[in-house]
């Protein structure tokens, strides 16, 4: 062995520090301190200038881990041996000191005995190479957190001169991290839903005779690759009023021991009764809990979410998706069309930010298919656009008109349907007015408007030309009536009803975004490392990186480098981030000549 690594908790292993136990300040921090109050939050009049994640760790109760001052070591044989020529048998005092190292996995145990007296001074503990040791097991569990596998892994160890390990030895210590990963997050999700009925009760929702609450949910899927080939799916559901994850299913579709056992028998290299022995012997084992396609994965996830939440004391009464129906769709068919509750309905609301992209994908085709092909020379065609070109409904143009769709959404939110109808019709008329035809009936009166023309006529001034504008569009009318009726069409009293919270799945896509920086999308991972990856991410989404860390759960021990390292992470994480500020513009000196200087 050419290293010798120790941990201060392992006796047989030189160590370097006395642990010596310090108490750690509380994981979740102090209440949120008022500031002043953000309109952007429409559900409380008298709420605080605090970042989301901050108020979803708050909600948890303060806990004070116990960090011990732990140190791994990390030496050179031939120095170790130069450290050793200095011991002395503790019998007869001799220099004569026999040093043997036993590898286990990463670490070197070290046995010594004299040879002069034959006294053994540090005997070699029983059955050590069947444990599962401490320095394998953190750097097995820092490999998983950074979203890497065995490959990264042997080849960090190769490049810092450490001893490597089998790719059996690394799936032992995934698997059991793993389960480890998953009583965690079941755990906190257990405090989570005892946490939102007590939210819902201080807003006068109080559970029925069985003790059920009713809540309302964001629900999003996720992949682990795109396309429709993806081997594994992941469902989601957020409350929508404390932004924190109630419930997840992860769905698989394939098992590699299945696959394998599969083509040895096709192959005929087994039998038909060694394969049913081995299907009998792994059916609690397999991986594969889903049978169909890929893109069906996000469904069958949300029924088994909705169908097992009375057994969590909860009802989803609401669900906020995205434009796709398939998952309201197969929610409500549940139970022969009665849907997943006996005497409630589930309602579905639209997120605003996927509505207003409808708009965008709609004048996109409109765009698309309005065209006549005009006959050029020497055989070649050129498409003439209807509605494209300069002046009319350009790329730069649709992206300005979906966001002031998306604004007008969000600002509208806790109004009414006819407020927020006529704020998006106020920006198409808006836009495609002109000096003959002018049309801000729906724009808002007085000086203080955002429309140039209801300004000057509340301070009894000529309108200026509408020439000036930086976003109009002009089109003949059959075109403009086309255009008009997508609007009539996305702002329907039913479509309305549903935008009219302004609820988002940004949540969600938060969510997305952290558990695939564990799992890598562009290698292919086994489900040990997507369960690793949805359970951790959860749970720091919801309690912070401070308290979901595994160190403790495993028995490792929480070193105070650590603890500083989560605690500044948790700190970046709950920081309120400045709004983003629009790029200056370089100032043009227009005194400047050619060859002035």
């Amino acid at each position: 062995p050419h290293v010798a690594t120790a941990d201060v908790a392992a006796p047989h292993v030189a160590t370097a520090d006395v642990a010596t136990p310090h108490v750690a300040t509380p994981v979740v921090p102090s209440s949120a301190v008022a500031s002043t109050s953000t309109a952007a939050d429409a559900s409380a009049s008298d709420s605080v200038c605090v970042s989301s994640a901050k108020r979803r760790v708050s909600m948890y109760d303060k806990i004070t881990p116990v960090v011990v001052k732990k140190k791994m070591i990390s030496m050179e044989d031939d120095r170790f041996d130069e450290l050793m020529s200095f011991v002395r048998c503790s019998e007869c005092l001799s220099n004569k000191v026999e040093v043997t190292y036993h590898k286990h996995h990463l670490e070197t145990v070290v046995a010594m005995s004299c040879t002069e007296c034959k006294a053994v001074l540090v005997k070699k503990p029983r059955g050590v190479c069947k444990q599962l040791n401490v320095l394998t097991g953190r750097m097995v569990y820092a490999e998983m957190v950074t979203g890497g596998g065995y490959k990264s892994f042997i080849r960090r160890n190769a490049l810092c001169n450490l001893p490597v390990i089998t790719h059996e030895t690394f799936s032992r210590y995934t698997s059991m991290i793993t389960r480890v990963s998953i009583q965690s997050c079941n755990r906190i999700l257990a405090e989570t839903r005892a946490i939102v009925r007590k939210e819902y009760a201080k807003q006068d929702t109080l559970p029925d005779a069985r003790g059920v609450v009713d809540i309302d949910v964001t629900y999003d899927g996720t992949w682990h690759t795109r396309g429709h080939h993806s081997n594994f799916g992941i469902g989601v559901a957020i409350d929508a009023v404390t932004k924190l994850v109630v419930d997840y299913q992860v769905l698989c579709k394939y098992c590699f021991l299945c696959a394998n056992m599969e083509s040895r028998l096709k192959k005929k290299k087994i039998t038909v009764e060694m394969y049913e022995n081995f299907k009998e012997k792994h059916e609690r084992k397999c991986n594969k809990n889903y049978s169909g396609s890929s893109g069906k994965m996000e469904v069958e996830a949300a029924l088994i979410i909705w169908q097992r939440s009375l057994k969590q004391k909860l009802r989803y009464k609401t669900i906020v998706s995205d434009g796709d129906s398939a998952t309201y769709k197969g929610i409500t068919e549940l139970n022969d069309g009665a849907g997943p509750y006996q005497g409630l309905q589930v309602t579905k609301e639209e997120c605003i930010n996927h509505y207003a992209k409808r708009l965008k994908n709609r004048l996109t085709s409109l765009v698309k298919l309005h065209y006549t092909e005009k006959q050029l020379r020497a055989g070649k065609k050129r498409k003439e656009y209807h509605v494209k070109g300069k002046g009319m409904l350009t790329d730069f143009m649709i992206d300005k008109l979906a966001q002031y769709f998306q604004k007008n959404l969000r600002d509208s939110r806790g109004t009414d349907v006819e407020t927020m109808r006529n704020g998006i019709l106020a920006s198409f008329f808006h836009c495609s007015s002109t000096d003959d035809n002018p049309e801000h009936h729906l724009c808002p009166p007085g000086s203080a408007s955002w429309c140039f023309y209801q300004r000057a006529l509340a301070d009894n001034l000529p309108p200026p030309s509408h020439s000036t504008m930086k976003v109009k569009f002009h089109l003949q009318p059959d075109d403009f009536n086309k255009v008009h009726e997508i609007y009539k069409d996305l702002t329907r009293d039913d479509m309305m009803e549903r935008c009219i919270q302004g609820r988002t799945q940004n949540p969600n896509e938060s969510l997305h975004q952290r558990i695939w920086s564990y799992c890598n999308k562009a290698l292919y991972r086994n489900k040990w490392q997507v369960d690793f990856a949805v359970s951790h991410a959860i749970a720091e989404y919801n309690v912070g990186y401070e308290r979901s860390c595994l160190d403790i759960q495993l028995g490792y021990g929480r070193s105070l480098l650590n603890q500083k390292r989560l605690k500044d992470m948790d700190r970046i994480m709950q920081r309120l981030k400045a709004p983003r500020s629009k790029k200056r513009k370089a100032v043009v000196d227009t005194s400047y000549e050619a060859g002035g200087h």
